[in-house]
């Protein structure tokens, strides 16, 4: 695939590239204030999660990719873009797009199969009082996997400038994502 990339920037290219930085940013920052050592919002954890031993420290590494992924959408609109970096950037952004989507996804059809019954949780059956993180992931966690993904899939478009190039985009991202969803269902998760 020979790349072309939008040499000018264009409204869309600057708004996707901000929309992916201030959600990244925005889920970054409870992150890092659980990282921190803070404990509100743990009712949206599983239970006991919030006082495992290494929950800062995967608090810490959340926070630096939620930066990172933050960054790269701004790295879509300021960085100089040689042909080196901008298959940098696409490849970042394409695996971004191919694991959180595919994350979201599966996120989403597992907690609904817990919740109704078809997939089994650890304390049984579902239980409101016991069980409500699985509703907080389920309307929270997973979604935010899933619009990352599709922001990061959104700024690779605007970032290619042919329309070839942006349906081998395209092909590639939901190529990615399937890939993702096999995985999971194999019992593979990256995330």
């Amino acid at each position: 695939m020979y790349l072309k990339t939008q040499q000018s920037k264009t409204k869309s290219l600057v708004w996707s590239g901000y929309a992916v930085f201030i959600w990244s940013i925005a889920y970054m920052l409870p992150h890092l204030y659980w990282a921190l050592g803070g404990k509100m919002g743990g009712v949206l954890l599983k239970p006991g999660s919030i006082h495992l031993n290494y929950f800062e420290w995967i608090n810490w590494v959340a926070s630096v990719f939620l930066t990172a992924a933050g960054l790269i959408g701004l790295a879509f609109i300021y960085w100089s873009k040689s042909r080196v970096s901008s298959y940098i950037l696409l490849f970042i952004s394409f695996a971004g797009c191919s694991l959180s989507t595919s994350h979201g996804i599966y996120g989403i059809f597992y907690r609904i199969l817990q919740i109704i019954g078809v997939a089994d949780l650890e304390s049984g059956s579902f239980d409101i009082n016991k069980d409500a993180y699985l509703l907080w992931d389920l309307l929270l966690i997973e979604p935010w996997f899933l619009i990352e993904g599709i922001l990061l899939g959104i700024v690779g478009w605007y970032f290619l400038k042919e329309a070839r190039s942006r349906k081998i985009w395209l092909a590639a991202c939901i190529f990615g994502t399937i890939l993702g969803l096999i995985t999971g269902i194999m019992g593979v998760r990256f995330l």
